[in-house]
Protein backbone atom coordinates (compact mmCIF):
# COMPACT_ATOMS: atom_id res chain seq x y z
CA UNK A 1 0.00 0.00 0.00
CA UNK A 2 2.87 2.78 1.10
CA UNK A 3 4.64 1.17 -2.17
CA UNK A 4 1.22 2.13 -4.62
CA UNK A 5 1.10 6.01 -2.90
CA UNK A 6 4.68 6.23 -3.69
CA UNK A 7 4.66 5.55 -6.98
CA UNK A 8 1.77 7.78 -7.33
CA UNK A 9 2.85 10.93 -5.72
CA UNK A 10 5.99 10.22 -7.96
CA UNK A 11 3.84 9.98 -10.84
CA UNK A 12 2.16 13.32 -10.37
CA UNK A 13 4.64 15.43 -8.82
CA UNK A 14 6.85 14.65 -12.43
CA UNK A 15 4.19 14.93 -14.60
CA UNK A 16 4.97 13.88 -17.75
CA UNK A 17 4.47 15.89 -20.99
CA UNK A 18 1.93 13.44 -22.38
CA UNK A 19 -0.23 13.45 -19.29
CA UNK A 20 -0.14 17.15 -19.64
CA UNK A 21 -1.35 17.23 -23.18
CA UNK A 22 -3.79 15.22 -22.14
CA UNK A 23 -5.59 17.50 -19.59
CA UNK A 24 -5.06 20.45 -21.33
CA UNK A 25 -6.86 18.67 -24.08
CA UNK A 26 -9.60 17.28 -22.03
CA UNK A 27 -10.05 20.89 -20.13
CA UNK A 28 -9.78 22.40 -23.35
CA UNK A 29 -13.17 20.23 -24.44
CA UNK A 30 -14.77 20.29 -21.34
CA UNK A 31 -14.54 24.37 -20.91
CA UNK A 32 -16.08 24.38 -24.81
CA UNK A 33 -18.78 22.13 -23.53
CA UNK A 34 -19.58 24.14 -20.30
CA UNK A 35 -20.10 27.16 -22.56
CA UNK A 36 -21.96 25.80 -24.70
CA UNK A 37 -24.05 24.26 -22.09
CA UNK A 38 -24.29 28.06 -20.29
CA UNK A 39 -25.62 29.22 -23.50
CA UNK A 40 -28.02 27.02 -23.94
CA UNK A 41 -29.57 27.59 -20.61
CA UNK A 42 -29.65 31.10 -20.90
CA UNK A 43 -31.37 30.84 -24.52
CA UNK A 44 -34.02 28.19 -22.64
CA UNK A 45 -34.48 30.91 -19.98
CA UNK A 46 -35.47 33.77 -22.30
CA UNK A 47 -37.29 31.23 -24.48
CA UNK A 48 -39.38 30.74 -21.27
CA UNK A 49 -39.91 34.29 -20.87
CA UNK A 50 -41.15 35.39 -24.00
CA UNK A 51 -43.91 32.57 -24.07
CA UNK A 52 -44.88 33.49 -20.47
CA UNK A 53 -45.31 37.30 -21.99
CA UNK A 54 -46.68 36.14 -25.17
CA UNK A 55 -49.07 33.80 -23.21
CA UNK A 56 -50.02 37.06 -21.07
CA UNK A 57 -50.88 39.05 -23.75
CA UNK A 58 -52.96 36.04 -25.70
CA UNK A 59 -54.97 36.04 -22.49
CA UNK A 60 -56.19 39.86 -22.85
CA UNK A 61 -56.70 39.41 -26.63
CA UNK A 62 -57.20 35.79 -27.50
CA UNK A 63 -59.03 34.11 -24.22
CA UNK A 64 -57.22 32.19 -21.37
CA UNK A 65 -58.09 28.63 -23.29
CA UNK A 66 -56.16 29.70 -26.41
CA UNK A 67 -53.26 31.39 -24.71
CA UNK A 68 -52.96 28.05 -22.44
CA UNK A 69 -52.63 26.21 -24.93
CA UNK A 70 -50.14 28.14 -27.38
CA UNK A 71 -47.79 28.12 -24.15
CA UNK A 72 -47.65 24.39 -23.59
CA UNK A 73 -47.22 23.72 -27.16
CA UNK A 74 -44.20 26.52 -27.41
CA UNK A 75 -42.95 25.27 -23.88
CA UNK A 76 -43.20 21.36 -25.00
CA UNK A 77 -41.14 22.73 -27.83
CA UNK A 78 -38.16 24.41 -25.92
CA UNK A 79 -38.15 21.74 -23.55
CA UNK A 80 -37.72 19.13 -26.66
CA UNK A 81 -35.20 21.24 -28.30
CA UNK A 82 -33.16 21.90 -24.72
CA UNK A 83 -32.99 18.17 -24.45
CA UNK A 84 -31.78 17.88 -28.27
CA UNK A 85 -29.32 20.21 -27.87
CA UNK A 86 -27.78 19.24 -24.29
CA UNK A 87 -27.76 15.61 -25.51
CA UNK A 88 -25.46 17.06 -28.76
CA UNK A 89 -22.93 19.14 -26.91
CA UNK A 90 -22.11 16.32 -24.19
CA UNK A 91 -22.55 13.65 -27.05
CA UNK A 92 -24.85 11.45 -25.88
CA UNK A 93 -27.59 11.48 -28.62
CA UNK A 94 -27.40 7.70 -28.69
CA UNK A 95 -29.33 7.76 -25.64
CA UNK A 96 -32.04 9.52 -27.74
CA UNK A 97 -31.88 7.33 -30.01
CA UNK A 98 -32.69 4.33 -28.25
CA UNK A 99 -35.39 5.62 -26.67
CA UNK A 100 -37.52 6.88 -30.12
CA UNK A 101 -35.90 3.38 -31.34
CA UNK A 102 -37.94 1.33 -28.60
CA UNK A 103 -41.23 3.86 -28.67
CA UNK A 104 -41.34 2.81 -32.46
CA UNK A 105 -44.80 1.58 -33.35
CA UNK A 106 -46.83 0.22 -35.98
CA UNK A 107 -49.51 1.68 -37.87
CA UNK A 108 -52.12 0.00 -36.50
CA UNK A 109 -51.51 0.90 -32.56
CA UNK A 110 -50.76 4.42 -33.79
CA UNK A 111 -54.58 4.74 -35.72
CA UNK A 112 -55.22 3.09 -32.03
CA UNK A 113 -53.54 5.89 -29.74
CA UNK A 114 -55.02 8.47 -32.19
CA UNK A 115 -58.72 7.32 -32.04
CA UNK A 116 -58.63 6.82 -28.55
CA UNK A 117 -57.36 10.60 -27.77
CA UNK A 118 -60.22 11.58 -30.41
CA UNK A 119 -62.64 9.78 -28.27
CA UNK A 120 -61.61 11.33 -24.94
CA UNK A 121 -61.21 14.51 -26.66
CA UNK A 122 -65.17 14.04 -27.92
CA UNK A 123 -66.16 13.07 -24.53
CA UNK A 124 -64.46 16.20 -22.51
CA UNK A 125 -66.27 18.70 -25.30
CA UNK A 126 -69.67 16.86 -24.84
CA UNK A 127 -69.22 17.21 -21.12
CA UNK A 128 -68.97 20.55 -21.53
CA UNK A 129 -71.59 21.27 -24.21
CA UNK A 130 -74.08 19.61 -21.54
CA UNK A 131 -73.46 21.60 -18.77
CA UNK A 132 -73.21 25.07 -20.25
CA UNK A 133 -77.04 23.82 -21.80
CA UNK A 134 -78.20 22.66 -18.23
CA UNK A 135 -76.64 25.82 -17.11
CA UNK A 136 -78.72 28.19 -19.58
CA UNK A 137 -82.11 25.82 -18.76
CA UNK A 138 -81.11 26.81 -14.83
CA UNK A 139 -80.72 30.66 -15.51
CA UNK A 140 -84.28 29.90 -16.86
CA UNK A 141 -85.63 28.64 -14.01
CA UNK A 142 -86.43 25.62 -16.10
CA UNK A 143 -84.41 23.38 -13.77
CA UNK A 144 -84.03 24.25 -9.81
CA UNK A 145 -80.47 24.38 -8.62
CA UNK A 146 -80.98 20.79 -7.05
CA UNK A 147 -81.80 19.53 -10.61
CA UNK A 148 -79.20 21.15 -12.40
CA UNK A 149 -76.55 19.13 -10.01
CA UNK A 150 -78.22 16.10 -10.34
CA UNK A 151 -78.41 16.71 -14.49
CA UNK A 152 -74.53 17.29 -14.16
CA UNK A 153 -73.61 13.91 -12.96
CA UNK A 154 -75.75 11.84 -14.73
CA UNK A 155 -74.80 13.65 -18.09
CA UNK A 156 -70.96 13.39 -17.06
CA UNK A 157 -71.57 9.52 -15.87
CA UNK A 158 -73.21 8.36 -18.76
CA UNK A 159 -70.65 10.62 -21.38
CA UNK A 160 -67.44 8.76 -19.22
CA UNK A 161 -69.61 5.24 -19.41
CA UNK A 162 -70.49 5.60 -23.03
CA UNK A 163 -66.50 6.59 -24.65
CA UNK A 164 -65.08 4.47 -21.69
CA UNK A 165 -66.79 1.30 -23.60
CA UNK A 166 -65.81 2.60 -26.97
CA UNK A 167 -62.53 2.74 -25.98
CA UNK A 168 -62.17 -0.68 -24.42
CA UNK A 169 -64.38 -1.82 -27.40
CA UNK A 170 -61.40 -0.32 -30.07
CA UNK A 171 -58.50 -2.39 -27.83
CA UNK A 172 -60.31 -5.57 -28.00
CA UNK A 173 -61.55 -6.02 -24.65
CA UNK A 174 -64.20 -8.63 -23.90
CA UNK A 175 -66.94 -6.51 -22.53
CA UNK A 176 -69.52 -9.64 -21.88
CA UNK A 177 -67.31 -10.48 -18.63
CA UNK A 178 -67.80 -6.84 -17.62
CA UNK A 179 -71.02 -6.36 -18.45
CA UNK A 180 -71.67 -9.61 -16.39
CA UNK A 181 -69.88 -9.00 -13.48
CA UNK A 182 -72.05 -5.35 -12.97
CA UNK A 183 -75.25 -7.00 -13.97
CA UNK A 184 -74.38 -9.46 -10.41
CA UNK A 185 -73.16 -6.58 -8.45
CA UNK A 186 -76.39 -4.34 -9.25
CA UNK A 187 -78.64 -7.38 -8.48
CA UNK A 188 -76.43 -8.22 -5.19
CA UNK A 189 -77.05 -4.17 -4.73
CA UNK A 190 -80.43 -4.05 -5.46
CA UNK A 191 -81.62 -6.65 -2.87
CA UNK A 192 -79.45 -5.56 -0.05
CA UNK A 193 -80.37 -1.83 -0.43
CA UNK A 194 -83.90 -2.05 -1.89
CA UNK A 195 -85.07 0.91 0.18
CA UNK A 196 -81.97 3.21 -0.41
CA UNK A 197 -82.68 2.21 -4.05
CA UNK A 198 -86.12 2.83 -4.00
CA UNK A 199 -85.62 6.41 -2.16
CA UNK A 200 -83.28 7.09 -4.75
CA UNK A 201 -85.42 6.25 -7.46
CA UNK A 202 -88.28 7.90 -6.03
CA UNK A 203 -86.07 11.37 -5.51
CA UNK A 204 -85.43 11.05 -9.08
CA UNK A 205 -88.96 11.21 -9.97
CA UNK A 206 -89.59 14.20 -7.58
CA UNK A 207 -86.90 15.94 -9.45
CA UNK A 208 -88.61 15.42 -12.96
CA UNK A 209 -92.12 15.55 -11.83
CA UNK A 210 -91.44 18.36 -9.81
CA UNK A 211 -94.93 18.16 -7.47
CA UNK A 212 -93.01 21.16 -5.30
CA UNK A 213 -90.09 23.35 -5.44
CA UNK A 214 -87.71 24.86 -2.78
CA UNK A 215 -89.67 27.00 -0.60
CA UNK A 216 -92.85 25.26 -1.12
CA UNK A 217 -95.36 24.88 1.66
CA UNK A 218 -96.66 21.58 2.03
CA UNK A 219 -97.94 18.66 4.10
CA UNK A 220 -96.90 15.16 3.66
CA UNK A 221 -97.41 12.31 6.69
CA UNK A 222 -98.83 14.63 9.12
CA UNK A 223 -96.01 16.76 8.24
CA UNK A 224 -96.22 20.56 7.57
CA UNK A 225 -93.73 22.98 7.04
CA UNK A 226 -91.71 24.64 3.92
CA UNK A 227 -89.66 22.71 1.53
CA UNK A 228 -86.08 23.71 2.45
CA UNK A 229 -83.81 20.68 0.45
CA UNK A 230 -84.72 18.03 -1.99
CA UNK A 231 -81.58 15.56 -2.40
CA UNK A 232 -81.95 12.24 -4.24
CA UNK A 233 -82.95 10.45 -0.93
CA UNK A 234 -84.79 12.81 1.64
CA UNK A 235 -86.63 15.97 1.51
CA UNK A 236 -85.85 18.34 4.18
CA UNK A 237 -88.72 20.22 5.40
CA UNK A 238 -88.81 22.96 8.36
CA UNK A 239 -91.50 22.72 10.43
CA UNK A 240 -93.51 26.19 11.91
CA UNK A 241 -92.28 25.66 15.00
CA UNK A 242 -88.82 25.71 13.59
CA UNK A 243 -88.11 21.66 13.52
CA UNK A 244 -86.00 19.69 10.40
CA UNK A 245 -87.63 16.84 9.48
CA UNK A 246 -86.10 14.65 7.15
CA UNK A 247 -88.66 13.04 5.02
CA UNK A 248 -87.43 9.86 2.67
CA UNK A 249 -89.01 10.38 -0.46
CA UNK A 250 -90.46 7.05 -1.23
CA UNK A 251 -92.66 7.84 1.37
CA UNK A 252 -93.57 11.56 -0.03
CA UNK A 253 -94.21 9.64 -3.80
CA UNK A 254 -96.30 7.24 -1.72
CA UNK A 255 -98.69 9.48 0.69
CA UNK A 256 -101.25 12.12 -0.26
CA UNK A 257 -98.71 15.35 -0.73
CA UNK A 258 -100.81 18.38 -0.19
CA UNK A 259 -98.72 21.52 -1.43
CA UNK A 260 -100.36 25.06 -0.45
CA UNK A 261 -98.02 27.18 -2.61
CA UNK A 262 -99.46 25.62 -6.04
CA UNK A 263 -101.97 28.35 -6.07
CA UNK A 264 -101.90 31.60 -5.59
CA UNK A 265 -104.15 31.87 -3.21
CA UNK A 266 -105.93 30.03 -0.20
CA UNK A 267 -108.74 29.31 1.66
CA UNK A 268 -109.42 30.23 4.91
CA UNK A 269 -112.25 29.00 7.20
CA UNK A 270 -113.31 30.64 10.55
CA UNK A 271 -116.25 29.24 12.83
CA UNK A 272 -118.23 31.33 15.07
CA UNK A 273 -121.81 29.99 16.79
CA UNK A 274 -124.91 32.16 17.14
CA UNK A 275 -127.79 32.19 19.94
CA UNK A 276 -130.69 29.94 18.41
CA UNK A 277 -132.83 33.28 18.74
CA UNK A 278 -130.33 35.07 16.37
CA UNK A 279 -131.67 36.34 12.37
CA UNK A 280 -129.33 33.81 10.32
CA UNK A 281 -129.50 35.85 7.27
CA UNK A 282 -128.77 39.40 9.43
CA UNK A 283 -125.72 37.69 11.11
CA UNK A 284 -124.05 36.05 7.57
CA UNK A 285 -124.72 39.55 6.40
CA UNK A 286 -123.14 41.25 9.06
CA UNK A 287 -119.63 38.98 8.93
CA UNK A 288 -120.12 39.28 5.01
CA UNK A 289 -119.44 43.09 5.87
CA UNK A 290 -117.24 42.97 8.45
CA UNK A 291 -114.64 40.83 6.90
CA UNK A 292 -114.90 42.13 2.86
CA UNK A 293 -112.84 44.81 3.75
CA UNK A 294 -109.95 43.24 5.52
CA UNK A 295 -106.85 44.01 3.94
CA UNK A 296 -105.58 40.75 4.54
CA UNK A 297 -108.28 38.88 2.60
CA UNK A 298 -108.80 39.10 -1.14
CA UNK A 299 -111.75 41.09 -2.39
CA UNK A 300 -112.26 38.26 -5.62
CA UNK A 301 -113.30 35.47 -4.35
CA UNK A 302 -116.24 37.56 -1.58
CA UNK A 303 -116.30 36.03 1.62
CA UNK A 304 -118.53 33.81 2.17
CA UNK A 305 -120.92 32.30 5.26
CA UNK A 306 -122.92 29.53 5.37
CA UNK A 307 -125.06 27.55 7.87
CA UNK A 308 -122.72 24.66 9.19
CA UNK A 309 -125.01 22.82 11.74
CA UNK A 310 -126.73 22.98 14.55
CA UNK A 311 -124.43 23.06 17.98
CA UNK A 312 -125.31 21.97 21.75
CA UNK A 313 -125.33 25.39 22.59
CA UNK A 314 -125.34 27.94 19.05
CA UNK A 315 -125.70 27.65 15.36
CA UNK A 316 -122.89 27.10 14.15
CA UNK A 317 -121.85 29.71 10.75
CA UNK A 318 -118.19 29.06 8.97
CA UNK A 319 -116.75 32.26 7.55
CA UNK A 320 -115.08 31.37 4.17
CA UNK A 321 -112.29 34.10 2.82
CA UNK A 322 -109.64 33.90 0.70
CA UNK A 323 -105.53 34.61 0.93
CA UNK A 324 -103.35 35.70 -1.80
CA UNK A 325 -99.60 34.29 -1.66
CA UNK A 326 -100.23 31.46 0.95
CA UNK A 327 -98.08 31.09 3.47
CA UNK A 328 -98.85 30.20 7.14
CA UNK A 329 -98.05 33.91 8.45
CA UNK A 330 -100.42 35.30 6.28
CA UNK A 331 -102.74 32.33 7.55
CA UNK A 332 -102.58 33.26 10.89
CA UNK A 333 -103.20 36.51 9.72
CA UNK A 334 -106.50 36.43 8.25
CA UNK A 335 -107.76 34.31 10.66
CA UNK A 336 -106.84 36.68 13.57
CA UNK A 337 -108.29 39.57 11.47
CA UNK A 338 -111.66 37.82 10.56
CA UNK A 339 -112.16 36.79 14.36
CA UNK A 340 -111.22 40.15 15.70
CA UNK A 341 -113.80 41.59 13.21
CA UNK A 342 -116.83 39.75 13.79
CA UNK A 343 -116.43 39.91 17.41
CA UNK A 344 -116.56 43.66 17.04
CA UNK A 345 -119.32 43.32 14.41
CA UNK A 346 -121.54 41.64 16.81
CA UNK A 347 -120.84 43.88 19.81
CA UNK A 348 -122.11 46.61 17.64
CA UNK A 349 -124.96 45.11 16.81
CA UNK A 350 -126.02 43.08 19.60
CA UNK A 351 -125.64 39.62 18.84
CA UNK A 352 -124.69 37.54 21.15
CA UNK A 353 -122.23 34.62 20.79
CA UNK A 354 -123.40 32.00 23.52
CA UNK A 355 -121.13 29.66 25.75
CA UNK A 356 -121.69 26.18 26.18
CA UNK A 357 -124.23 25.51 29.39
CA UNK A 358 -125.94 22.72 30.59
CA UNK A 359 -129.51 23.01 32.27
CA UNK A 360 -129.82 20.71 35.52
CA UNK A 361 -133.35 20.17 37.10
CA UNK A 362 -134.56 17.92 39.52
CA UNK A 363 -136.36 14.65 38.39
CA UNK A 364 -139.89 14.30 40.47
CA UNK A 365 -140.10 11.00 39.34
CA UNK A 366 -139.62 7.96 41.43
CA UNK A 367 -137.46 5.00 40.63
CA UNK A 368 -138.05 1.33 42.01
CA UNK A 369 -135.19 -0.36 43.25
CA UNK A 370 -134.55 -3.90 45.15
CA UNK A 371 -136.20 -5.70 42.70
CA UNK A 372 -139.20 -3.09 41.54
CA UNK A 373 -140.33 -2.57 45.10
CA UNK A 374 -140.86 0.85 45.16
CA UNK A 375 -139.84 1.86 49.29
CA UNK A 376 -142.41 4.83 48.94
CA UNK A 377 -145.77 2.63 48.42
CA UNK A 378 -144.51 -0.44 50.41
CA UNK A 379 -147.43 -1.73 52.93
CA UNK A 380 -145.25 -2.35 56.79
CA UNK A 381 -146.31 -5.44 58.30
CA UNK A 382 -147.30 -4.22 61.45
CA UNK A 383 -149.96 -2.11 59.95
CA UNK A 384 -151.30 -5.24 58.66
Amino acid sequence: MVWFASILLVGLTLRPKPILDLQRTYLDLLSSQLLATALLTVLLVAGIGVASRVRDLARRRRGRQIAEASYVFVLGGLVTGGVYGFSVIWRVTYILEYTLSAMMIDRWLAAQQLVTLAIVLSAYLAMRFVNRSIDKLAQTRALTKHQSEVAYHVSDVAIVAFAATMILALWGIDLTNIFIGAGAITAVVALTARETLTAMLAGFILLFSRPFYVGDWIEVNETTGIVTDVTIFTTKIQTFDDKHVLVPNDEVTDSQLVNYSQNDQLRVDVEVGVDYDTDIDRARSIVVDATEDLETVKNAPNPQVIAREFGESAILLECRVWIADPTMRRRHQARTAVIEAIMTAFDREGIDIPYPHRVHAPREESFPVDGGIDRGSAVSPLED
